[in-house]
């Protein structure tokens, strides 16, 4: 099969606008899927925001003859679905460091409890789940409060070394917990449990 160009697509849209955005979508669909991977480290959400832009596309087909090839344009719509995710996702983390802020006497709702509770069992699950090395690093420093200097001290290795781990640590629990769910929990464990 023939490889399929711009401006056959172009002029497939005048005439055949569905054909036109098959030819797109099988054209495209991989490489905004690695570029949307890339910035927001999530299966899901990548795939939302690849399905996303491709319905912008739709919606804006009769637009597209402006344009001198189609991958620039396809690459705005997915850069500015990407930030308007983001966004969603500050709003929910000022919500969770408003929460996190409330004196602790004041009482949780039956809600923010559950989500804790869960979120606790996830982050555990995982800590169980890592290397000794990384797990002992991990622990030193979110349960016995210990800097990196302190840390490399104690276990006689380079305060690099203790970087390393705890970022590996990190990328792991953000993992998980992005798997679980990709929306309130990755807010309050960007919160918690971060370095």
């Amino acid at each position: 099969m023939a490889e399929i160009n711009d401006d056959l697509i172009f002029q497939m849209a005048q005439t055949n606008p569905e054909k036109a955005f098959n030819m797109a979508f099988d054209k495209y669909w991989k490489k905004l899927y690695q570029h949307a991977y890339k910035k927001v480290q999530s299966e899901d959400s990548a795939k939302d925001l690849v399905q996303e832009t491709f319905l912008v596309l739709w919606n804006n087909f009769d637009k597209i003859l402006a344009y001198d090839h189609l991958l620039p344009y396809l690459y705005m719509v997915l850069r500015n679905r990407t930030l308007k995710l983001f966004e969603k996702d500050e709003v929910r983390l000022r919500h969770a460091v408003k929460m996190a802020a409330m004196p602790e006497n004041e009482e949780l709702s039956s809600h923010q409890i559950f989500i804790k509770k869960e979120l606790d069992v996830i982050i555990n699950k995982e800590i169980d789940l890592m290397p000794t090395r990384m797990k002992e690093i991990y622990c030193l420093q979110k349960e016995e409060c210990l800097s990196i200097k302190e840390i490399a001290k104690k276990l006689s290795i380079s305060e690099q070394t203790v970087k390393n781990q705890l970022q590996s640590a990190t990328k792991r629990l953000k993992k998980s917990i992005i798997a679980y769910d990709s929306s309130l929990l990755f807010s309050v464990f960007l919160l918690l449990y971060t370095i």
